[in-house]
C-alpha cells in the first residue's frame, strides 16, 4: 500500500488504492470477526473496526492502524516494522500506530491487532 495523494494533497484515493485498502480491511475482517463483540465500521471514510464500540484498528491507504495498542505493544511493532502515525486532514494522531503491509503478511502484526482490541474490549469494559 502507499500513502497515495491526491492532485491538491487530499485523500483524493484513486480506484486501485480504494482496492488495496478494502483488500486489507478484508483481511483483518477475516482475523477478527470471529472475536467478540467485534464490529466493522468506517471512520475518516474508511474500514475501521471497534470492541463493544472502541475503536481498535482504521485501514486507509496509509496501511493499517492500530489505534489502541499499548506501548510496550507499539514499541514490540516498532522493533520489527517501520511504523508511522496516522494523518487524517492534515491532522496527525501521534498515538496510532500505522504500518503500511501487504493483505498477504497480515499475519505478522495479528499479535498487535489482537493486543490493540483487547486493550479496546478492556476499556469500554471499564467504564
Amino acid at each position: 500500500m502507499s500513502n497515495a495523494r491526491g492532485p491538491n494533497g487530499n485523500d483524493g484515493a484513486s480506484e486501485a488504492s480504494r482496492a488495496a485498502v478494502e483488500t486489507l480491511a478484508a483481511a483483518v475482517w477475516r482475523d477478527a470477526a470471529s472475536w467478540p463483540a467485534v464490529e466493522r465500521t468506517v471512520l475518516f471514510g474508511r474500514p475501521s473496526f471497534r470492541a463493544n464500540g472502541t475503536l481498535f484498528a482504521v485501514v486507509s491507504e496509509q496501511g493499517l492502524s492500530l489505534t489502541s495498542l499499548p506501548a510496550e505493544a507499539r514499541t514490540a511493532v516498532a522493533e520489527r516494522h517501520r511504523v508511522r502515525p496516522f494523518e487524517a486532514n492534515g491532522r496527525v494522531v501521534g498515538s496510532w500506530v500505522t504500518v503500511d503491509i501487504e493483505p498477504s503478511r497480515l499475519a505478522d502484526l495479528s499479535d498487535a491487532l489482537r493486543a490493540s482490541y483487547e486493550a479496546a474490549l478492556g476499556r469500554k469494559r471499564e467504564q
